[in-house]
C-alpha cells in the first residue's frame, strides 16, 4: 500500500522601496613607519548593485588626495594605477611621507560629485621586544608532520591603554627530504583563554593590554611548526592604534558570520567623516 503525502505550501512576495542611496568615497590606507604611503580611494555602491564576491570596488580616478601633518602643512599624493594578470592595482602614493610616531596626520580626499571626506590618526610609539623564548611541545596531534611550538614574547607596555597585533612567518628546508621547502604564516594561538577572539583575526593575534601591569608584558602563544626541518622564524610585535583594533575586530566578526543568515549584522568601524573606510 503507498500512502502519498501532500504537503502545501504558500508563498508571499512584498515589495520594498529602497531609498536611493548616494554613493560616498571609500578610504583604506594603513598608515605605518616606511619608504612610502598608499592610499586606496573608491566608491561605495548601494545594496542593489551589488557585485561577484571578490570583485573590486571600482577606483576613483582624478580625486585630490592630501597627506596633513601635525603642522597643518599638506602634502598631496600622486595617482598610480597598473594593469596586471592578478588585476588592476590602482592608489594614491606619497614616496618618503616621514610619518612619526606620537604625531597626529589627517587624510583629505576631494573628488567631483562626492562629499569631500578626511580622516584622522595618531602614530602609535615604537614597542620593541624585549625577549623571545620557545619550547618544543611535541607532536601536534593533528599531523605527524608538525609539532606544537610555545613562544614566549616579552615587551615593555607602554602607560595608558594600548593595543597590539602579533603575527609572523617560517622559512625553511628539511633535514630529511632533498630541496624541500617550508614556509606559511605562524597563526599564532593565545595560552591565556583571556586573549582568544570568537571572531578570529586572520594569520596574527590582536589583543588589549588590559591585564597587564604597565611595564613587562609577555604574550605566550602556540603554533604548529613543521617536523624535522631548518627553520627561521620572524615574530613581529606590532603596536597599533585603537581604529586599527576595532576595524580589524569588526571586520573580521563580519566575514565570519557574512554567510548566516541568522547572525546579527555587524557594523564595520569607521573613522572617516562624510565618508567610508579607515585610516589604521
Amino acid at each position: 500500500m503507498l500512502t502519498l503525502i501532500l504537503l502545501v505550501g504558500c508563498e508571499q512576495y512584498l515589495e520594498v522601496e529602497l531609498p536611493g542611496q548616494e554613493p560616498k568615497l571609500v578610504v583604506n590606507a594603513l598608515l605605518e613607519p616606511s619608504d612610502s604611503l598608499k592610499v586606496f580611494l573608491t566608491k561605495s555602491m548601494g545594496i542593489l548593485e551589488g557585485k561577484e564576491y571578490n570583485d573590486n570596488f571600482e577606483s576613483v580616478k582624478n580625486a585630490r588626495v592630501n597627506l596633513i601633518n601635525s603642522e597643518g602643512k599638506p602634502t598631496p599624493l600622486t595617482y598610480f594605477e597598473r594593469y596586471t594578470d592578478f588585476g588592476t592595482q590602482a592608489f594614491y602614493f606619497l614616496l618618503n611621507p616621514q610619518l612619526k610616531p606620537n604625531e597626529n596626520y589627517i587624510i583629505t580626499a576631494e573628488s567631483v560629485g562626492f562629499q569631500s571626506i578626511k580622516g584622522e590618526i595618531k602614530i602609535p610609539e615604537l614597542v620593541p621586544i624585549k625577549e623571545v623564548s620557545y619550547k618544543n611541545l611535541g607532536s601536534s596531534g593533528s599531523s605527524v608532520n608538525y609539532e606544537l611550538v610555545e613562544f614566549t614574547v616579552k615587551f615593555e607596555d607602554l602607560p595608558g591603554k594600548n593595543f597590539y597585533e602579533i603575527n609572523g612567518d617560517f622559512f625553511g628546508v628539511s633535514t630529511k627530504t632533498a630541496n624541500s621547502l617550508y614556509s606559511g604564516e605562524l597563526n599564532p594561538s593565545p595560552v591565556n583563554p583571556v586573549y582568544k577572539r570568537d571572531n578570529g583575526f586572520g594569520a596574527g593575534l590582536l589583543f588589549v593590554d588590559s591585564f597587564f601591569d604597565g611595564k613587562n608584558a609577555e604574550m605566550v602563544f602556540r603554533t604548529k611548526l613543521p617536523r624535522n626541518a631548518v627553520l627561521k622564524v620572524k615574530i613581529n610585535l606590532l603596536h597599533v592604534s585603537e581604529s586599527y583594533f576595532r576595524y580589524e575586530d569588526t571586520a573580521n566578526l563580519q566575514n565570519q558570520t557574512r554567510d548566516d543568515f541568522f547572525s546579527q549584522p555587524v557594523l564595520v568601524y569607521s573613522n572617516i567623516e562624510n565618508g567610508l573606510g579607515i585610516l589604521k
